[in-house]
């Protein structure tokens, strides 16, 4: 079943209102009404870990980027489910969070078989999981990868040791670290709590959100199992008193457009960027009015103006 949920949050004194929609399973999204601006953030499932002394799972990426929308309009949103390898994405806008791959085993005497990291693509913000750490067959689990957020890349996790015949105690691979809200860490390796391999020290799954599992050991103990994706898609909103103060921004004279930008009451002073439908920048800067756009393909654009601290997009038609 899709699991999605929708907030709303008030930043006093601004009059701004946020709303935000949470997906962590695949589902529809559809642009509100009066919404013409949204921010996108993906982030990829995580890798599972390997059983038998396997290297743990890879950290999903995350990817971040904001869009020029029109209301009304539907889009798929896929999210990957732990160990899966499926990456999260919103169809249309040309985003993936790659998820991370699943951990191997790898013979003795080496260590290895972590999952590769996730890969963002698509985004202005764009990060990779970590990769996840190396086990040793048929004792130790490598640690599972971070997953990539906000912050910062995926943590790397940790490789377990190497077994000399009289160290078993040892907690397994260390997790990897999440790179900030929402990303979740990886989850430790597995090892033993005793002298004789005989009690085991679990691996952890990878957290939410795309943390990857940590690897199990070689008397059972199961392998960690990935954090499954997310995607998050937030918008504002105006109050009455946001909307006092865009009142003095500029306002559309002719609307579909020729080969000019018609404005009421430009200052001069205003800076703008004009988008395509799918939210990429055309152009930008300041005195639009006095710029040729003959040579515009038809079709919708939004016009971002900046006031101070004061933005508003306008929707107009070539």
């Amino acid at each position: 079943m899709k699991q999605f949920a929708s907030t709303f949050c008030l930043a006093l004194f601004s009059g701004v209102l946020c709303a935000q929609a949470t997906f962590t399973s695949s589902g529809q999204f559809t642009v509100p009404a009066g919404v013409d601006t949204i921010t996108v953030e993906l982030i990829g499932a995580g890798g599972n870990g390997a059983g038998n002394g396997g290297g743990g799972g890879g950290g999903g990426a995350y990817t971040r980027r904001t869009y020029a929308v029109v209301p009304g309009t539907s889009y798929s949103v896929v999210v990957g489910t732990g160990g899966s390898g499926l990456a999260t994405i919103v169809g249309g806008l040309g985003m993936i969070a790659g998820a991370g791959g699943n951990g191997t085993t790898v013979g003795n005497p080496n260590i290895g078989g972590g999952g590769a990291g996730g890969v963002g693509q698509g985004g202005l913000v764009n990060r990779t999981g970590g990769a996840g750490g190396g086990g040793y067959y048929t004792y130790f689990g490598g640690g599972g990868g971070g997953a990539a957020g906000a912050s910062a890349a995926g943590g790397i996790g940790g490789n377990t040791i190497v077994w000399n015949g009289s160290n078993c105690l040892t907690p397994g691979g260390a997790a990897g670290i999440g790179g900030g809200a929402p990303a979740g860490d990886g989850g430790k390796g597995s090892g033993f709590t005793d002298a004789n391999c005989t009690v085991t020290d679990p691996g952890a799954n990878g957290g939410s959100y795309g943390g990857g599992g940590g690897g199990g050991n070689g008397i059972g103990s199961p392998f960690g199992i990935g954090g499954g994706g997310l995607c998050r898609i937030t918008w504002n909103t105006s109050t009455g008193v946001d909307q006092l103060s865009q009142a003095t921004t500029p306002q559309l004279l002719q609307n579909p457009i020729a080969d000019r930008i018609a404005l009421r009451q430009p200052l001069g002073t205003e800076q703008y960027a004009l988008l395509d439908a799918i939210g990429r920048t055309i152009w930008s800067g300041q005195r639009i009015d006095l710029q040729d756009f003959s040579n515009l393909r038809t079709g919708a654009y939004f016009l971002r103006v900046a006031v101070g601290d004061t933005v508003s997009v306008l929707q107009l038609v070539k």
